[in-house]
């Protein structure tokens, strides 16, 4: 389970300074928990994430995404749900990962997918992801 996904996440976790996150929830309906599980093979159905939250940077307009379950493999990317606000994620797909890392010392990567909008997790606050 990825840090930033919603059923990990706590909203007395210290955030880091930055652009905030969208936070937009959302339930995954069942046909799409089904959709996730077929693209992962090997996956429980206590591997999908089913409360999810959009992690982009804050936005008003465009689809939300949101991280569902991890693929296994090197470069395999991740299954991720997609949106529109007042609706739930009508599907589910497999983005690559975003292939950014932050700046030095650190080289936090990003937890998003390649080509995401807006800034890289290390560059957000996010008030309910959990730091350790």
């Amino acid at each position: 389970m990825r840090p930033d996904s919603a059923s990990a996440v706590s909203p007395a976790s210290p955030a880091r300074s930055g652009r905030p996150v969208c936070g937009e929830r959302a339930h995954l309906p069942y046909e799409a928990v089904e959709a996730a599980l077929k693209l992962a093979p090997r996956a429980e159905p206590d591997d999908v994430e089913r409360l999810v939250r959009c992690t982009l940077e804050d936005h008003s307009t465009g689809d939300h995404f949101a991280f569902v379950l991890e693929l296994d493999g090197v470069h395999t990317g991740s299954v991720w749900a997609r949106w529109i606000r007042g609706r739930l994620p009508a599907a589910v797909l497999v983005l690559p990962d975003c292939p950014a890392t932050g700046p030095a010392p650190a080289r936090e990567p990003c937890c998003e997918f390649a080509g995401h909008a807006g800034g890289h997790t290390w560059e957000l606050t996010d008030p309910w992801a959990v730091r350790g």
